[in-house]
Formats: C-alpha cells, structure tokens, sequence
C-alpha cells in the first residue's frame, strides 16, 4: 500500500505507488513498503528485506543502552530462526486479553447503516514500531484509538528496518480483545523491481514435498504465542511469477486450515502475480476469495484499492456472490493519510438503492487525526468527527456533510454481556495517572493494554432543550487518566439523556450498579436503563443519584426489582428546571455486578529480571511474578516506595511481565541502604486491591555517585505559540505542530511542494532569547538529504519591521541549536525557509522550531556507569576505562564529584575505548572516580562515576584472574592456588564480599582437591 512521505508526487491513476530510494532505510517507523500517493512530506513506509544486517531485534537491550522492550519483527531468514527462548523481549510482548466472544449488534440506531458491513482500519499505531516502547511509555500523545464499537478488525500498520513482519505490539492488542476486535500484524513486501524481493518471496513460499509451508508454520507459532489474530499481506513486488502466486494463494490456505488465524489482503498482485491494481475484485484477482474444493478459502478480507467507482462496486459484488462469498469480505479503501475527515470520498459509489453500504470499508490511516488534533485531548474530538460524523451523534450521521462518519456505514457492536462489568471510561493515556480519584502518578502516560471498553454512543444525546457537551477530562479521573464529563450552559427545563452503552446483561434480584461522580447543585442525576432491545424511552427505567459535592460520590443503585429482565443499554439522564450557566458532572466509574468480588491474593515469586541505573537517582528494571491464573484479575499496579514512606505509581499491567523506566529517588528519600521498595499490587475486575508483594531495588551506589543538575536549560518560549502567519502548510501537518514540543509521532510543519516559506509566532510578551533550536526532517526519522538547508530567524522590532537576527546557509545537520550572536528582545518572530532541501521531493519538513532565554545549550549525554572500570593498583598505576566513547568526544576524570581540577583529559580519535593508565586516584582504599564527556557544540555532560576496589582487594582479584583456566589446572599450580587463598583469607571480611571472581577461586580449590585424589 502507500508510502507514507517523502514521495514523489506522480498522476494519481489506478494505483498511488511510491518509489523506493536507498535513503527510505532512515525514515520513521510508520510502515512497509508500500503503494504510493501523491503526498510529500508524511512519514514513510518501508520494509527491509534483508533487515537490518544483524538477528537482533532490540539492539539497545543487547548493547545495554536499555531495558525498553521493542515489537517484534523479522524477515524470512530470522522468523524461521526465532524462538521465545531467544527473545529477551518475548515476555512482555505477549497479548494478555484474550479475544472476548461475546461480541454482538445491538439494535440498529441509524437507518443509513448496514448491519451486514463492516470496517478494517489500517492505521499507524506506534511513532517508530523499531524505537517505540512496545509496552506504553511516558507520552500521553499517541494513537490512543477507541472506537472499537465500529470496528470489525484492526491492521497493525508498520514497517521496520528488520524485515517484512512488522508484528502488533501487547497493548494494541489487549485493546482490541477487550471489545472483541481482531488485530493482524502487517506482512509487507517492497514496492517496485526488487531483486531482492523477489528471492524473499520465493523463499517465503516455499513448499515442502509433504504439502507443508515452514514459513507458514512459523507464522502460526509466532501469532499463537504473542497472542494476535492473523496477518495482512501487502505484497507489491514487481516480478512474480504466476506459480509463485498460486503457491502463495495455498499457502494463505493452508495457514487456514491449520489455525484459527484470518488473512487480509490487498489488491495489488493478480492471479498471474503481477502488481496490477483492480480496485475492485474481478476476474483478474479472484483466485484469492475462491475456495478451494474443500471449500477453504485464502483470503478473509479483501482491501480494494482506492479508486473504485459504482461499477467496479457492482463488479465486486457480483463476483463475490458468484464465488459463494460474502460480499461484506470486500473492503472498499479510503486513503486517509494527510487530510483525515476532509478527504473526499465518493461514498455514494457504495451505495445500494436504500442508501446503504454494499460492501465494508477498509481505512488506510485514519491515526491522521492525530495531526489536525491540537493537542491529545483534542485528539478525541477528531476522532468523534471520523466515526460518528460531524453531527456528534450517531444516530444522526448522515450524507449532509462532505465527510459522512463511519456511524453512517455500519452498526455498533458490544461485547458487554457478562456481569461484573466495570468502566472507568479510561482511554489508555493521560497526563497523569488517578488511583480512586487521587494523583498516583504526575507523569504523561500510556497504556492501551488498560484501555476501558468505552462508551458505545459518541455522543447520542436525547435531549429537550439544550444539549449537554459529553467530552473526556483529562484533568479529573477516577481510575486511569481521564473521566466523563458532562457540561455546558442550560436553560430552564432541559433533559439530556446520554445513551452510554449498548448491553445485553441479565439482570437477577442481586444485580447492582455502581455508579462514582461528581456533580453540580441544581440538576437532578439519574441512571437510565433500557429494558426493551430497541432502547425506547418509554420503557427506560430511571434510578435517581442523590446530589454529590466536589469530592467523589459513590452511589449503589438495586436493579433487583426488575430481575428478570435484561438490560439492552445504560444511560446517564440530567434535568434541571432552572436556567445553570456553567454545568458540570463527572462520572468516574460505572459497574454492574451481582456480588462483590474477592480480593485477589498476595502475587507470588516476585523478582528483578534486570535492572539498569541510568544515575544515580533513575532507573529502568524488568519484573515478573507468577501468573495467579486467575479469572477474576483485571491487572497489576507496581509502586516505589523510598525512605520517605510515599507509595509512587510506576505503572500498570495485565500481564505477569512489567517493565518501568520510572524508578527514582532524591537525595531526602533515600535510605540509608539505597534500597527503594517495589510493590506489585494485584486487582480484580471490582477494582478491589489486594494484598501488595514486595521486592527491594539495591542502587548499588550512595546518591553521589553522579551529578545533580544545577544548571538546567531554561524552558522553550516558543512552546505552544500562536502561529499568526505561514506560507502553506499541509492539513494534517500544520505550523503549529512545530511548536509542541515533540518530534514523536512525526509531529512536524510540513508543506508539500514548497522549497522556500515561512511561518511566524506570537509568543505572548516580549522575551529575550539567547538560544535558537530547529529540528529537521532527519530528526523525525526522515532522510539526512531532506534537511533545511537555508533558513533564517527574524524578529519584529519596535517599528513593526521584521529584522534578522540569524541566518544559516549550507546545512546538513538534522538538529540546529546554537547561541545567537547576540541576544534579541522581541514578542514576534519569523522563521524563514530558504531552501527546504535537496531531496528530489521538496518540501518544508520543520519537526520543532524552539527558543530561549538561557544560553546554556543542552548537555552531553554521558555514557553509563556501566561501560566504565576502575583499577586500584599500588602506586601511580591506577587504571580507568569507558567504553562507548564516540569519535571526537573529549573525556575527563575528576577526583571527586566536586573536584575543580581535572585528573585527565583525553579526546577520542575514534569510536571506541579510551583507556587512562599510569594515573593516582590518590587513595589506597576503595572509592569512586568520576568522569564526564563532551560532544562539540554542547555543554560537558554532567558528572558520574565507577566504583574501584582498595588496593589489597584489586590484587587479590588479579591474583585469581591469572589462575589457569579450570580446567587446564594441574596438580603443579598448587602453591599458586593456595597463594591466593592465603592473600584472600588475609582480606577483612567486609572486603572479602568485594573480590567479585571468588567463585573462580572455588573451582581452582575443588579442582585441586580432585588432582591430589588422582595423584
């Protein structure tokens, strides 16, 4: 399919092809290599046949740059080799939700919408599927989609630097399974004459004299055990022959017939295998829904390409329906990419003589809502107009806009049939994470995997009078990141009754709901039962919600009387018979239960799988506890607790595996031990916390061991800045997206086409800036040859007259930051593109455009304490070492943390080790010694420091090092056996536990007691 950016723009004909350049290996993560569109400018897609040279996926976790886990992803070679024993990542990447099956149509509320369709959405999940966290991270900005209650299936769309598999990352998935949605992991293959991905493809189909496909097999293997649904094959490599087609159509057969697993697949490759875009099925490219004589089919779900017309339509249909296939296999694509909801569409080509669809639809990117979005609560309300239409309510999506919703097309599901189900309306981030309705974490978060089932109806209000704005807070939550919030002016007599989900729950004399909020004086609050299966209002039943103050109310409300009955939805009604200005009610949790749940016990064999200090006061660490196998746990919630007796959230999951880069402490909580506590807090489906089991973190280190910043940089004037003029900018990719403050997700200013603009900023008062920041497009993971060349910064002075205050001319750099020759004092200021760049597909690419007062640039980022050795030996022979050091970085060791003079010096004339010899710590015993490193162009890296033995202990340690190996020892290395023995007993006890190669000594000993009973 599409290429995401950086594409030459070309007529748009039957297919939207990009093409391939060797500098595509650099751009962002988003996806594979796929059809091109004429866009310039958006994140591009890639597959790399051959990957990326090595078998690892993550390579931070094997160079111990980090413990963040990573998505899988491979290509032939390496998926036939891979094995979860091997996967140091295998763990937390497993899907810990399985499928819910209870999912089911409720009663239709629109009468445009056809029951029978359905809706794929191939969208961009994580900003880099090879660098993004596969388990959340500390961003409340990302693709925090939750409207599944539209959705039939879910293409995890991504490419990766490590081959053709791109493989859905746990939360996505944990997602998805909660509402009952499948996901697929993406199989790309390279667009275009590809050698190479012609050899990939024969190798990927290839078929053993028994009938079994290896590939095939693994395939299976892979999507069983990370937990995912199927695959999506975007095959569009030129130079397939016909009989690899058809050995590729059975081997989609066979992976039928042999798992539970669904195929997606795109038009491109005909019966013949050649790339030849029907958008429409026909008899060119029906070998792919034919079923076999065993009535086994290859494909599940057909993506059309995006040029279908009434006819290619009425094809499809016809074609399907002459195969015995469900037309509803057919997805007709809307390619999405850089306008999201203000891309034109001609949905009337899918429409029968009732208005309604006659075939699904597959989304290429609706995550594009992402970029109009002004911010990641603004994100929803995008995402409110793409599914539910520009009306803001479902049952009223219609054809009277350019953009019809999906809740146009196609009916809601549910899958809330089972008792207890519990809501706290979290949609999987936020900007600080709520534990009963108090601050447990201040941290920005994301977390799919603990993304509630949300409201089914987005927003069907029935109102008289006015109606209530229904929206997520993100400032105010019960459990998670955000709440309901129901609000606006009313004038006298209103009702708004605001449909919340579609259920179908059996109620029993001991069914209850729980219902948590919040609520303003004035109103009278009741919850709303539907008790008919088409949700009439005349067989709604209301529980009244006695008045709340600012705190967080509780309320139980007994269905019992109506046992017998079932609940077919759940609403939330407010009345009010005089005029409220300003209204608001929060609703925090809504849970229907026939009895309390028992809290879950203690989780058992709590231990640290790894743990990495970065300083010392943060840290990264993996967890696991056993899995209680218990139907009743929801998820785990893991603390920190310090000196201070303060329990910090550092984060939440389903699964049994945790991984957290939150770990910290200060110089006032730190014991005296330098442990801080871990707690793993198990909780059930009620939210009732169980019992908390404990793990102490050892730092291995007193807290200065590294520096305290004292000098920090000051913040971005530029942050957030009214954008008052630019030059062009594309929709989805606008100017005030280079003000953010984040080049993740490839949030940039781009304008397609243009080789020279501006943009100019407000920043609210006049403010004197000393340092200039621009980040390019090779920043954000786009090509080097794509950076700004010549661009300028200019300020407004006092007579209205736009000055320059810099300019800079022949860049190559994917980061500008410098200090301005002189400081510029100004409210108003223009940043003027020259040249865009020397791609051949020009276009202004500017992912952050900062400012500030201090002149301080940023500092150095220093190696970690674990690439560095220290030798205490006799004399002015001490030794350091640091690995990791880069070409031209200067390297200095201190004697202590505050120490004004320099121990040594040295700069790197190449990547490598810098190795200081023939130095005096100047202490006999035991100590640190600090280092830093400084890249030209910032500032020296702030302090930290390695550990070394006392001199007695570092001999001792050579002593035993320069012992035979084991097993080459014979009876004649006795004495150099006993000698060091005897230097190791002389040791004080204390030091004794410091000789980190004893256990050599050990073997050496029983080794030697072996040969003398030999001898």
């Amino acid at each position: 399919m599409k290429g995401l950016s950086n594409i030459k723009p070309l007529e748009r004909k039957d297919n939207m092809r990009r093409k391939r350049n060797k500098f595509y290996n650099r751009m962002l993560s988003v996806l594979a290599t796929f059809m091109l569109v004429s866009l310039l400018g958006v994140s591009q897609v890639k597959a790399e046949v051959n990957g990326d040279g090595t078998d690892v996926v993550n390579e931070n976790y094997a160079d111990q740059l980090s413990l963040k886990p990573l998505a899988p992803a491979f290509n032939v070679e390496t998926l036939l080799k891979w094995s979860p024993e091997n996967d140091p990542d295998a763990e937390l990447n497993r899907a810990s939700v399985p499928l819910n099956q209870n999912r089911f149509k409720g009663s239709q509320v629109n009468p445009l919408a056809n029951p029978k369709a359905g809706i794929t959405s191939a969208s961009i999940t994580t900003w880099n599927h090879d660098k993004a966290s596969s388990v959340g991270s500390n961003e409340f900005n990302v693709y925090a989609f939750d409207n599944w209650q539209l959705l039939d299936s879910y293409i995890y769309w991504s490419g990766t630097n490590e081959g053709i598999f791109a493989i859905p990352t746990p939360d996505i998935v944990d997602a998805a399974h909660r509402n009952g949605v499948p996901v697929y992991a993406t199989l790309g293959f390279p667009w275009g004459s590809s050698p190479e991905g012609v050899a990939e493809i024969e190798a990927f189909t290839q078929q053993k004299a028994d009938g079994s496909f290896p590939v095939a097999d693994k395939m299976i293997e892979v999507a069983q055990y990370f937990g995912f649904d199927g695959y999506f094959f975007n095959q569009e490599t030129y130079g397939v022959s016909k009989e690899t087609a058809v050995r590729m159509n059975e081997m989609m057969r066979y992976i039928k017939r042999n798992a539970q697993l669904n195929v997606s697949w795109y038009d491109a490759q005909d019966n013949n295998g050649v790339i030849n875009y029907q958008n429409a099925i026909n008899s060119k490219n029906d070998m792919y829904v034919k079923p076999a004589e065993d009535g086994v089919y290859a494909v599940d779900e057909f993506f059309l390409n995006y040029n279908w017309t009434t006819s290619k339509i009425k094809t499809t249909v016809d074609t399907m329906n002459g195969h015995q296939r469900n037309p509803f296999d057919a997805y007709a694509g809307f390619e999405l990419q850089q306008n999201a909801y203000n891309t034109k569409v001609n949905t009337d080509a899918l429409l029968d003589e009732n208005k309604q669809a006659k075939v699904s639809i597959a989304l290429y990117t609706p995550n594009s809502t992402m970029g109009i979005a002004k911010d990641p609560a603004d994100f929803h309300e995008k995402e409110k107009i793409l599914w539910t239409g520009p009306q803001g309510d479902p049952t009223l999506a219609d054809d009277s806009a350019d953009w019809k919703g999906m809740a146009r097309f196609v009916t809601d599901s549910s899958v809330i049939k089972e008792k207890p189900f519990t809501t706290n309306f979290n949609s999987g981030h936020g900007k600080q994470y709520f534990i009963n309705g108090k601050i447990a974490s201040e941290r920005e978060w994301n977390n799919r995997s603990i993304q509630d089932i949300m409201p089914t109806w987005r927003w069907w209000v029935r109102n008289e009078g006015s109606r209530i704005n229904v929206s997520y807070d993100f400032d105010k939550a019960y459990n998670g990141g955000n709440s309901l919030a129901f609000s606006g002016p009313l004038d006298p007599g209103s009702i708004n009754d605001t449909m919340l989900y579609s259920t179908k729950l059996s109620v029993t004399d001991a069914t209850k709901v729980r219902v948590v909020y919040q609520n303003s004086t004035g109103t009278d609050v009741s919850l709303g039962v539907a008790y008919s299966e088409d949700y009439a209002q005349d067989k709604m039943k209301y529980y009244s919600l006695p008045h709340s103050d600012s705190d967080w109310k509780t309320t139980v409300v007994d269905l019992g009387k109506d046992a017998g009955k079932t609940a077919y939805a759940l609403s939330l009604k407010v009345s009010n018979a005089e005029k409220i200005d300003d209204y608001s009610i929060h609703l925090g949790q809504l849970s229907v239960y026939d009895e309390k749940a028992a809290a879950l016990t203690k989780p058992a064999d709590v231990k640290i799988i790894k743990k990495m200090p970065r300083t010392a006061f943060e840290a990264e660490a993996r967890l696991s506890w056993a899995d209680n196998e218990n139907d009743n746990d929801l998820y785990y919630e893991v603390y920190q607790e310090n000196a201070d007796g303060v329990e910090t959230l550092l984060g939440v999951t389903p699964n049994n595996y945790f991984y957290t880069p939150n770990i910290t402490r200060t110089t006032k909580n730190a014991t005296a031990n330098n442990i801080t506590l871990l707690k793993v807090v198990p909780v059930n489906r009620d939210y009732v916390r169980g019992e908390a089991a404990a793990v102490p973190f050892n730092w291995g280190m007193d807290t200065d061991a590294t520096e305290i910043e004292q000098n920090p940089t000051s913040p971005n004037v530029a942050l957030d800045a009214k954008v008052t003029d630019v030059s062009a900018e594309n929709d989805a990719e606008p100017a005030v997206k280079a003000l953010d403050g984040t080049a993740i997700g490839n949030s940039k200013w781009c304008a397609t086409h243009m080789e020279s603009g501006y943009m100019s900023i407000d920043i609210g008062e006049k403010k004197t800036i000393r340092r200039w920041r621009v980040e390019h497009a090779e920043h954000g993971g786009e090509a080097s040859n794509m950076n700004t060349v010549d661009f300028e910064l200019l300020y407004k002075d006092d007579s209205g007259e736009w000055v320059s205050a810099k300019r800079i001319t022949d860049n190559t750099k994917a980061v500008t930051d410098i200090i301005l020759d002189q400081p510029i004092t100004a409210r108003e200021f223009k940043l003027q593109i020259h040249d865009s760049g020397n791609s051949p597909w020009g276009a202004i690419r500017i992912y952050e455009w900062q400012m500030f007062e201090n002149a301080a640039l940023p500092r150095t980022e220093n190696i970690m304490m674990h690439f560095v050795t220290a030798e205490n030996n006799a004399g002015a022979q001490d030794q350091v070492s640091i690995d990791r050091v880069k070409k031209d970085e200067t390297v200095r060791l201190y004697n202590s943390l505050d120490a004004a003079d320099v121990l040594a010096e040295t700069t790197a004339e190449q990547d490598g080790t810098i190795t200081f010899d023939q130095i005096d710590f100047g202490n006999a015993e035991s100590g640190r010694i600090y280092y830093t490193v400084q890249t030209e162009g910032q500032r020296e890296s702030l302090r930290f420091s390695v550990a070394y033995l006392s001199e007695e202990v570092t001999k001792v340690v050579h002593q035993i090092n320069n012992l035979p190996n084991v097993n080459d020892l014979t009876i004649n290395d006795k004495h150099m056996v006993k000698d060091c023995k005897v230097a190791y007993n002389k040791l004080h006890p204390t030091q004794r536990k410091q000789v980190t190669n004893h256990d050599r000594l050990e073997q050496a000993m029983e080794r030697m007691q072996q040969l003398k009973k030999e001898s």
